[in-house]
């Protein structure tokens, strides 16, 4: 939740949801990635717990992604 106020620009409205996803994707990433070493390190099956870290990551950067690609390849008809 922000404080801003929401932009009436269509333009800056899809920059802001640009940033969201790609903060989102990169936070999916990473917490897949750590999230899969460390469970993998707090129990015994380290590689089960790292493949599915892998598998989390991989789907929440390919969703983002697909989401930013949607984003930027937005047709404005005038």
């Amino acid at each position: 939740m922000t404080l801003q106020p929401r932009p009436n620009n269509p333009i800056e409205a899809r920059k802001q949801a640009v940033r969201r996803y790609s903060r989102n994707g990169v936070a999916c990433v990473g917490g897949g990635i750590l999230g899969g070493v460390a469970l993998g390190v707090l129990f015994s099956s380290f590689w089960f717990w790292m493949s599915l870290g892998m598998v989390v990551a991989v789907a929440g950067g390919l969703y983002n992604y697909s989401k930013v690609q949607k984003i930027i390849n937005h047709q404005d008809r005038f």
